[in-house]
């Protein structure tokens, strides 16, 4: 087979046009209207967050947030100066293996001490002198990866979540089955910390929250990063998998965030799935799971860029045919080196083989032919993350005024990626209504967002 050849076969499996994106779009469509009704229970879909408040932009004070999504702790102090506009303050902390797998009581008591120095010393003076002696109690959001640190978080409340699992190698005795607000509280009293969670949250329901405070009108926010997860504002009668005892407590109207964890949507049933996907699914160590967040997030798209590379390599296309030494090993070429490739940097560009040992050097073809794979992979992406916009759209029925928050460094830092997001929409929907939706960069949701709700619900 030649390049041409080669190249006409993934292309009509890998760009999609508007009649291939509809199944999924149709297919999403009905996960949400199944989510909202399906208890939140184990592994689901559509989650209610019990956040019923959206910042008006006017909002000001200083307030607190924690991530605990990823393998730092991360504590920020907030100081929101109205207009959208806000101050941020980090600090970051590593938990030991011995943290990590020991006395629950321990890492929340560890975690207690950083919030004790960043209110005492470092953050200082973005607190009042009450805030700081203890006099004032301080509103602290909780930023949870729910699929993450806490594999299974059980939420009835905004401030209430019992801990049914650890995930992500903590393995704290003492914590499943005990409400991580009070194991917070519990350890906030041991160090004599005049604290208060005020809610948990969502990194996702976050990044809503935290663009609406600088866009009011944002519907919808999206991370499309390493991974790929949406939030959006539901009417409370349609979430039917609330007890009607909760519904009731709430007026006609009222909207609640949903964290929609849009990444574990899509079935074999709708999804158009490559023998590259199919491939790389089964390299996987949870196979036939997120099956859309394999086809288009930064965790994966350089793997199926290997893939399809190995198979122009095989057939003498590539290389002179010749395997660069690793390159056949499963998952050796991360998405940066796409995005090198494509940011058209000729030196860097063969850097990027340089991770590898070739036989020969790679040639200008060689560069121009991986270019065009990762632009193949990367364009796919970008209509998969819109078919997430596109369905969110349709289920809130939006046609004016439409503001999207995306925050994730697949949309931000790669190349291209935004055009073609914007793309897929003028394609989908054509220009005169596409121009209606406006795709915003949002802050990370797990310090503005967090200290924001910490805020909008104490």
């Amino acid at each position: 087979m030649t390049t041409d050849t080669i190249f006409q076969s993934i292309e009509k499996d890998f760009l999609l046009t508007k009649q291939q994106l509809a199944p999924i779009v149709e297919g999403f469509n009905q996960e949400y209207k199944t989510g909202l009704k399906t208890p939140s229970k184990g592994l689901a879909t559509m989650i209610p967050s019990f956040v019923t408040k959206m910042p008006t932009g006017h909002e000001t004070g200083t307030f607190l947030s924690l991530d605990l999504g990823g393998t730092n702790l991360r504590i920020a102090a907030v100081e929101l100066k109205g207009a959208g506009k806000s101050t941020v303050l980090e600090l970051k902390r590593k938990p030991t293996t011995e943290l990590k797998t020991g006395e629950g009581a321990l890492f929340f008591d560890w975690i207690a001490d950083a919030i004790h120095h960043l209110i005492t010393v470092q953050a200082k003076h973005l607190f009042s002198q009450d805030q700081v002696s203890g006099k004032e109690t301080l509103a602290l959001g909780v930023s949870v990866l729910f699929t993450n640190l806490l594999s299974l978080l059980s939420q009835t409340e905004v401030d209430r979540g019992t801990i049914l699992r650890m995930g992500k190698g903590f393995t704290l005795s003492n914590t499943e089955g005990h409400d991580l607000a009070d194991m917070f509280h519990e350890a906030f009293k041991r160090k004599n910390l005049n604290v208060k969670v005020t809610a948990i949250l969502n990194d996702t329901v976050g990044t809503l929250v935290a663009h609406a405070y600088t866009n009011p009108e944002c519907r919808i926010g999206l991370i499309f990063a390493t991974g790929i997860n949406a939030a959006y504002p539901e009417d409370i009668s349609k979430i039917t998998k609330l007890d009607p005892s909760i519904r009731a407590k709430y007026p006609a109207g009222t909207e609640m965030l949903i964290n929609t964890e849009i990444d574990i949507f899509g079935t074999e049933a709708y999804l158009p799935l490559t023998g590259y996907d199919l491939t790389l699914d089964l390299s996987h160590s949870q196979p036939l799971f997120q099956l859309y967040e394999k086809m288009l997030s930064g965790a994966y798209m350089g793997e199926l860029t290997r893939l399809i590379a190995m198979d122009f390599i095989l057939a003498g296309e590539l290389f002179e045919g010749h395997v660069p030494e690793g390159f056949n090993e499963a998952w050796s070429f991360p998405t940066i080196y796409m995005s090198t490739l494509e940011s058209d940097d000729p030196i860097k560009s063969l850097e990027v083989m340089s991770n590898f040992n070739c036989v020969n050097t790679p040639t200008s073809n060689d560069i121009a032919i991986l270019k065009r794979i990762c632009r193949i992979v990367a364009t796919r992406s970008a209509y998969l993350a819109a078919v997430s916009i596109i369905s969110l759209l349709d289920q809130q029925n939006l046609k004016d005024n439409i503001v999207v928050g995306i925050n994730g460094s697949t949309y931000e830092f790669y190349p291209g990626m935004d055009r073609r997001v914007r793309r897929a929409l003028d394609e989908w929907y054509g220009k005169e209504f596409s121009s209606k939706i406006t795709l915003e960069v949002a802050s990370e949701g797990g310090s503005v967002g967090g200290a924001l709700i910490a805020m909008l619900c104490k």
